[in-house]
């Protein structure tokens, strides 16, 4: 029973050892399919506008993106408000933020009712009331945002501060609002 445990032992190592193999020498040698297709220069990239394609009114995607000016104290409707309905989206600039590194607005955001959410970079103050730095390279810490995604839709809401202007009491927000809808299956 000891010898047939020792050669069962002996086969195993040398298989391991096979494989252990195998796979050096694959990563040492390369294909020779990989190695012709080396020695081609790159192709150029090409970019080209996407066509349009017609779908079904199931299938529709609503993006709006703008890029709004706001003085301090007052509000834009991003999407035209239906009378007599809460906003659907509108931003109020409460005031500059001064004495910081980065230029910052106090600003409120109504959406339709919805709690929004923000990076970390943003300053919580209230209810959809933040106080948020210009962008930096990596928007999405200093941003405020919406996401909420149903079976056969998904409704995504970005506002990033591109400039404030302490002088003039100007601020310059880039907004953007997608709505998509998807048949079910």
């Amino acid at each position: 029973m000891e010898d047939v445990l020792q050669q069962l032992w002996l086969a195993v190592s040398l298989m391991a050892a096979f494989v252990v193999g195998a796979v050096y020498w694959r990563r040492q040698h390369t294909p020779a399919h990989a190695a012709r297709t080396s020695t081609r220069p790159p192709a150029p990239i090409v970019y080209r506008d996407s066509p349009t394609i017609k779908v079904a009114d199931s299938q529709r995607v609503d993006r709006t993106r703008k890029l709004i000016r706001v003085r301090v104290g007052e509000s834009v409707d991003v999407l035209a408000s239906v009378a007599g309905l809460p906003p659907r989206f509108r931003v109020t600039c409460k005031s500059i933020v001064d004495g910081s590194d980065l230029e910052a607005a106090h600003i409120t955001v109504q959406f339709s009712g919805a709690q929004l959410s923000c990076g970390p970079l943003v300053d919580e103050v209230g209810f959809n009331e933040f106080v948020i730095p210009r962008a930096t390279r990596d928007e999405h810490r200093s941003s405020v945002f919406y996401y909420h995604e149903r079976g056969d839709s998904l409704e995504l809401m970005r506002i990033t501060l591109k400039s404030a202007d302490l002088k003039n009491g100007v601020i310059e927000l880039d907004t953007m609002q997608m709505h998509g809808h998807w048949p079910s299956r």
